[in-house]
């Protein structure tokens, strides 16, 4: 039976019992209330049903539900025994369930018992709280942290607390004998058992005033009362309440309104839980590997020099967790071991528990991390297999991160500046996740001679933010990258000292998202021989400087997905090309492009040279100096061969300064349907003779410009 109904159903049957379970059944008593107490605002609503005995003692029913924002969040079910003495005093006992449903959702039991003594000027009573239902696991909740040189885990739960609580009162002698009305104070002290967690022990006082035999509904009871409360736990609190009690059926006899006899049982509101880390004391686990923590250590300028900080991460030994705090200088490389994970002060690595599987999130609170390598010949940091780097700054030496043939690296949350050759170089890694990273203001390369990338050089594109070579499961993502040579390179590793030249490590499996590259002096992107390559949410941005170079070029790279990107100045925006000096594999082929912004470029939007099967949709070039695309095929197919099977889907070509399209050389099945406006020629077509420009279409293909078809046989004629 689901809450609300539990407590409807308690309601009804108490109710009904009224009229024939004993011959001196008295009217039961309808009580509504509200109140306002630890910044929340509840609700109550209960039913009491008293029944006086022979002997003129009494027994009781009770049932009653509070809400806090007209959710249900308890009902309980008590029934007492009251007996009155000669000297006036009433004696009672009571017990409850208690259902309890917490703000997070979890439904606890609880029984209760008390014991009250009720005289015409004092009172007391004690009340215990036993709960009945193991604590709930909360994952959220759960919290890592050091202990010694390890890291610890405790699980998140939320727990009912068992307790106790004892008050008296007094009847303060302040209205006249007639007048239908009272005021109590009270005093008392509770108590709340821990388990992971401090004990409770708190002190309360209440003051209650009561007005009975309210005009219009007779026999009827208003309680106004105020409360304070402090304990260890919450410190102050501070509460009001109004209650209001109604005999259904009515009683005309005010002073009867306050005979203990009928009087509401006096005990907590509501169960009492806690919700926290609380759960057994476990071994950690980085979530990222699953391997155990190893190791914690702390590595700051008190540390000593690299040297010194190399001895303790290898005394550290596998998996450790290597806290950076505060600015080091070091004047050689630092050498993280397998699996090692340096976290700069201020950031967090997720973790979990080794027998929960819960996770959390443990951070590392010392002071922000700054690496400087002073060694323009060594890199600041080099990763071993399994290990990270995060939240971290560094600056100067070769390359701020560097590693040769590891696997399964991570690099997140880093701001690395200023290095004299690339921001990060990856080279034969096979699984490298590139997160939230800033690269910067690094060594700009104006010499063409040593730094331009040439397919005769094929492993070589230096200054890069991000150079990787023979790289494969390679994933940037969420990162910003300025004022650097290259942006982003990705290449194969070819081997060719003999011909034809061969492909060593691959590069496949690369994911560019959420990227974005502003003023790199030559390629924005460049892959070269790559394979499996998606890239989302990508903006490159060079309008702002008057030296640069084309922006993404593929290079020899196949099976390519581009959605949402956009391109603003270079020379070109978007290059396909395959080179003849590449390895045979090496073609750029099955390019799909869903969503390209090219604006602003020098030359043309989008180059075509010897590639096939390219597929655009949602594109528009804005403004290029030259054309919307460049389509440029060899005559000769150890060159390429025609540009063919290439889609231009809906794209728009508008402003640029010369035609929407060029062809140059051979192109075989170009289809799409081109929209240009704002531009002089539709198309243009190279008339050279030695050029061989031709259009061949077949298996249906049809080319349309602004909604004319271009017969494939009169290219050279209607472009010009």
């Amino acid at each position: 039976m689901k809450f609300p109904s539990l407590f409807t159903a308690a309601l009804v049957s108490s109710t009904a019992l009224s009229s024939h379970a004993l011959a001196q059944a008295q009217q039961p008593i309808l009580e509504l209330d509200g109140n306002l107490a630890y910044g929340q605002g509840t609700g109550g609503i209960g039913i009491f049903m008293p029944f006086l005995l022979d002997s003129g003692d009494g027994v009781f029913f009770d049932a009653s539900g509070s809400f806090v924002e007209g959710s249900a969040r308890q009902a309980s079910f008590g029934a007492g025994y009251r007996h009155r003495t000669e000297n006036g005093w009433l004696l009672g006992g009571y017990g409850y369930l208690d259902v309890f449903n917490s703000e997070r959702g979890n439904t606890f039991h609880q029984l209760s018992f008390g014991a009250e003594a009720i005289g015409n000027s004092f009172e007391a009573r004690t009340n215990v709280y036993l709960p009945m239902t193991d604590a709930k696991q909360i994952e959220s909740l759960s919290h890592a942290f050091i202990s010694g040189n390890e890291l610890k885990f405790r699980a998140g739960q939320e727990q009912a607390r068992g307790g106790a609580d004892v008050e008296a009162g007094v009847r303060i002698p302040i209205f006249p004998e007639d007048m239908k009305a009272q005021m109590k104070v009270f005093g008392g002290s509770y108590w709340y058992e821990g388990d992971g967690i401090d004990d409770t022990l708190g002190v309360k006082a209440r003051a209650e005033l009561t007005f009975a035999g309210l005009p219009g509904v007779s026999g009827s009871t208003l309680a106004l009362g105020a409360s304070v409360s402090y304990d260890n736990e919450d410190r102050t609190e501070f509460g009001l309440t109004a209650r209001l009690r109604v005999p259904l059926g009515g009683n005309s006899n005010g002073k009867a309104a306050f005979d203990p006899m009928y009087q509401r049982v006096e005990r907590a509101d509501f169960v009492r839980t806690h919700a926290g880390a609380t759960g057994d004391v476990e071994a950690a686990e980085f979530v990222q590997g699953g391997k155990g923590v190893g190791k914690v250590v702390s590595i700051s300028s008190a540390t000593g020099d690299a040297t010194a900080i190399n001895a303790a991460l290898t005394t550290a030994g596998t998996n450790a967790l290597v806290l950076a705090n505060g600015s080091i200088s070091v004047g050689q490389t630092l050498q993280l071991g397998a699996g090692q994970r340096m976290l700069g002060g201020g950031g967090t690595i997720a973790v979990r528990g080794a027998n929960s599987r819960f996770t959390a999130a443990f951070r590392n609170d010392g002071q922000a991390a700054t690496l400087t390598g002073t060694n323009a010949a060594a890199n600041v940091v080099s990763m071993a297999s399994g290990s990270e780097v995060a939240n971290l700054a560094i600056s100067g030496g070769l390359a701020a991160i560097a590693s040769n043939g590891a696997s399964n690296l991570s690099i997140r949350n880093v701001d690395i500046s200023k290095t004299g050759g690339d921001g990060i170089r990856l080279d034969n890694v096979a699984g490298a996740t590139i997160a939230g990273a800033s690269i910067r203001d690094l060594y700009i390369c104006d010499n063409n001679t040593n730094c331009e990338f040439a397919v005769g050089r094929p492993n070589l594109a230096p200054f890069a933010a991000i150079s990787t070579l023979g790289t494969s499961g390679l994933v940037v993502r969420d990162t910003v990258i300025d004022s650097v040579t290259y942006g982003i390179f990705a290449g194969s590793r070819i081997d060719d000292s003999g011909w034809p030249p061969v492909i060593t490590n691959s590069a496949n499996g690369i994911v560019i998202d959420n990227v974005t590259i502003s003023k790199s002096r030559r390629e924005g992107i460049l892959l070269v021989a790559a394979d499996d390559v998606k890239m989302n949410k990508v903006t490159i941005d060079n309008s702002a400087q008057g030296l640069d170079m084309d922006l993404v070029v593929l290079q020899g790279t196949s099976n390519v997905t581009i959605t949402d990107m956009t391109l603003k100045g270079g020379v070109n925006g978007l290059m396909l090309v395959t080179s003849s000096t590449l390895p045979e594999e090496a073609i750029t082929t099955n390019v799909r492009v869903d969503g390209l912004n090219i604006e602003g470029t020098r030359n043309a939007g989008i180059f075509l040279n010897p590639v096939s099967d390219i597929s655009f949709k949602d594109v528009t070039v804005t403004n290029a100096g030259t054309y919307g695309a460049f389509i440029y095929g060899s005559q000769w197919s150890f060159l390429g061969g025609p540009v063919k099977n290439i889609d231009f889907g809906n794209m728009r070509v508008e402003n640029a300064s010369k035609a929407g399209l060029y062809f140059s050389g051979p192109a075989e099945n170009i289809r799409g349907d081109v929209t240009v406006v704002g531009t002089p020629l539709d198309c243009l077509a190279d008339q050279g003779a030695w050029s061989g420009t031709s259009l061949t279409q077949s298996g249906g293909s049809v080319l349309k410009l602004n909604g004319n078809e271009l017969v494939a046989g009169q290219l050279t004629t209607i472009c010009k």
